[in-house]
C-alpha cells in the first residue's frame, strides 16, 4: 500500500509540500521557547495585534485573484491574471500607506493598544510583500512546482526566526517580532518568481483579455474576498477581543495557544488544500470530486481525533515546561482551543472545493456564520468576565460554525458527482 502510495501523483504532491512545510514550521516552532523568554506576553499580545490587522488586509490584497492563476489552461491568460492580483496589490498598498499615515493613532486606540500606533508604518510593506508572495505562489501552484514552493517556505522561517532572535537579543520588544514576521513572509519572492521576467508580463499584456478575465473571474473580488476578510476577521477577532478585554497579556497567552496549536495542523491541511485546488479540474472533468473529498474527509479526521485526545490530556504541564511557568494560562487555554481548532483543520483544505466549483457565495455565507458564533461567544465572555469562558465559548463556536461548513462541502461536492460536470 505504502509503495501505491509513494506512486500515486496527488499523494507525493502532498507529502512535498507538507514535508517542506513542516521543516518550516519546526524551525518556527522550536525558536518558541526561547522566543517567550526573550519576549514578555505584553510584547506578544501587541504584535499579535498588530498581525490580526495585517492579516485582515493582507487576504484581500489582490482581491483574490491570486487564487484565480491555476484555473485557466491558457499559459498566456494565467501570466495576465498574475499580472492583474500583482498591480491591485501595489495599489491597496498605497491605500494602506495614505490610511496609515491619518487614522495611525485612531486605529491603536479602537483596539485599546496605543503603543501599536508607533509600528503601524510598517503595515504598507507587509502589505506589498506579503501579497506579492501570494501571487507567485499560486502562479507556483499552477505550475505544480511544489519543491520550489517547499524550499520558499524553509527559507521564510529561517528568517523569521533569525530576525526575531536578533531582534529579542536586541531588545527590540514587539518591533522585533514584527520586522521578522515582515521579513520572514517577503524571503522567497525571488524564488518564486524565477522564470518569469517583466518582459513576458508586459509582452503578454493585452487591454481586451484582462478585461475579460477581470469579468470571467469577477467572483473571486465579488463573493471569495468578503468571505476570505470575513474569515480572516474572524480567524484574529479574538486576539483583538483579548486585547481589547483583558489586557495585552491575555491576548499573549491565547496567541502563543492559537499558533502552538494552529500551525503544525496546517502544514498537512494547507498541503492538502494547494494540491486539490490544483487538482479540482481533473476531478470535476472525470467526476471523482466526491469521492476525493470523502477520502480526504476520512483520513483527516482520524489524525485530528488523535491530536485533540492529546492535547487534551498533556496541554498545562508541556506548556510549562516547554516556555516557562509564566505562560501556564496558555496551556489551559490549549486544552480547550484544540477542539474548536480539530474541526478547523478538516474544513480549511476542504473549503478550496468551493472556490474550484464557483461556490465564492456558499463560502461567504459560512464565514459570516462563523464570525457571528465567535462574536457571540466573545460578547458573553465579556457579559460574564472571564478569560477562560471566552476561549471555552470561541472553541464551540468553532465547532459549530466550521462543522456546518464541512456539511455543505460534502453536499457539494456530491451534487457535481450526480451530475457529472466535465
Amino acid at each position: 500500500m505504502l509503495k501505491r502510495l509513494s506512486e500515486h501523483r496527488f499523494f507525493r504532491a502532498v507529502v512535498t509540500l507538507a514535508s517542506a512545510s513542516a521543516g518550516g514550521q519546526l524551525i518556527m516552532l522550536a525558536a518558541m521557547p526561547l522566543l517567550t523568554r526573550l519576549y514578555a506576553p505584553d510584547a506578544f499580545g501587541v504584535f499579535s495585534v498588530f498581525a490580526s490587522v495585517m492579516g485582515v488586509v493582507l487576504v484581500i490584497s489582490s482581491l483574490r485573484y491570486e487564487l484565480a492563476v491555476p484555473l485557466p489552461g491558457a499559459r498566456r491568460s494565467a501570466l495576465q491574471l498574475l499580472l492583474i492580483a500583482l498591480v491591485i496589490n501595489v495599489c491597496i498598498s498605497l491605500i494602506a500607506t495614505v490610511a496609515v499615515a491619518v487614522f495611525r493613532f485612531e486605529i491603536a486606540s479602537l483596539v485599546d493598544t496605543p503603543l501599536l500606533a508607533s509600528y503601524l508604518w510598517l503595515l504598507p510593506l507587509a502589505i506589498l510583500s506579503g501579497g506579492t508572495f501570494k501571487a507567485l505562489n499560486y502562479w507556483a501552484i499552477r505550475s505544480k512546482d511544489y519543491r520550489k514552493i517547499g524550499v520558499t517556505k524553509l527559507t521564510q522561517a529561517c528568517s523569521n526566526v533569525t530576525v526575531q532572535i536578533l531582534g529579542g537579543v536586541s531588545g527590540l520588544g514587539a518591533f522585533g517580532l514584527i520586522l521578522g514576521q515582515i521579513l520572514g513572509q517577503s524571503a522567497g519572492i525571488t524564488r518564486l518568481a524565477k522564470g518569469l521576467s517583466l518582459n513576458e508580463l508586459r509582452e503578454g499584456f493585452n487591454k481586451l483579455r484582462s478585461m475579460a478575465l477581470f469579468t470571467r473571474y469577477s467572483n473571486f473580488p465579488r463573493y471569495d474576498a468578503p468571505a476570505a476578510a470575513v474569515n480572516v476577521l474572524s480567524a484574529q477577532l479574538p486576539n483583538v477581543a483579548m486585547a481589547l478585554l483583558f489586557g495585552p497579556a491575555a491576548a499573549g497567552f491565547y496567541y502563543l495557544a492559537d499558533r502552538v496549536l494552529a500551525v503544525p495542523m496546517s502544514i498537512v491541511g494547507q498541503a492538502v488544500g494547494q494540491v486539490l485546488f490544483s487538482q479540482a479540474r481533473e476531478d470535476l472533468a472525470s467526476g471523482a470530486l466526491f469521492k476525493r473529498v470523502l477520502g480526504l474527509l476520512l483520513g483527516l479526521s482520524g489524525l485530528a481525533s488523535a491530536i485533540c485526545l492529546v492535547v487534551t490530556l498533556i496541554a498545562e504541564p508541556a506548556f510549562v515546561f516547554i516556555f516557562g511557568d509564566g505562560w501556564r494560562d496558555a496551556g489551559v487555554f490549549s486544552s480547550w482551543l484544540i477542539l474548536g481548532l480539530s474541526v478547523q483543520f478538516l474544513y480549511s483544505p476542504l473549503s478550496t472545493v468551493l472556490m474550484a466549483t464557483n461556490g465564492q457565495l456558499v463560502n461567504l455565507s459560512i464565514h459570516t456564520l462563523l464570525l457571528l458564533l465567535k462574536f457571540s461567544a466573545l460578547y458573553a465572555a465579556f457579559i460574564l468576565d472571564s478569560q477562560l469562558i471566552a476561549v471555552q465559548l470561541i472553541s464551540g463556536a468553532m465547532f459549530l460554525g466550521y462543522g456546518v461548513g464541512i456539511f455543505v462541502i460534502v453536499y457539494r461536492a456530491r451534487g457535481y458527482r450526480r451530475e457529472g460536470v466535465s
